[in-house]
């Protein structure tokens, strides 16, 4: 599968910089995915789930509100906040 960059930032720390190959977000209108070759996009993000898949591995954190935006082979995700599950 396909990877791409990703960024997610909250005010206090980088919590995750480096590729993964899908990610689920809450927009505010509901669930939605990105994969690599995503289309350009801008949207605001509702408190929810964020599930990261990385190297086949699937890591789920509870995020806060935010904005996510998707580019050519990069994606930078700003949240409020956001739950790091422990490893």
């Amino acid at each position: 599968m396909k990877s791409f960059q990703i960024e997610i930032l909250t005010p206090q720390k980088a919590v995750y910089s480096g590729k993964a190959e899908a990610l689920m977000l809450k927009g505010v209108l509901g669930y939605f995915g990105v994969l690599a070759g995503h289309a350009p996009l801008i949207a605001r993000l509702a408190p929810g789930k964020l599930k990261l898949t990385r190297d086949g591995n699937e890591s789920v954190y509870q995020a806060g509100a935010g904005f996510v935006q998707v580019s050519k082979e990069r994606v930078s995700v700003l949240l409020d906040e956001i739950n790091v599950p422990a490893s």
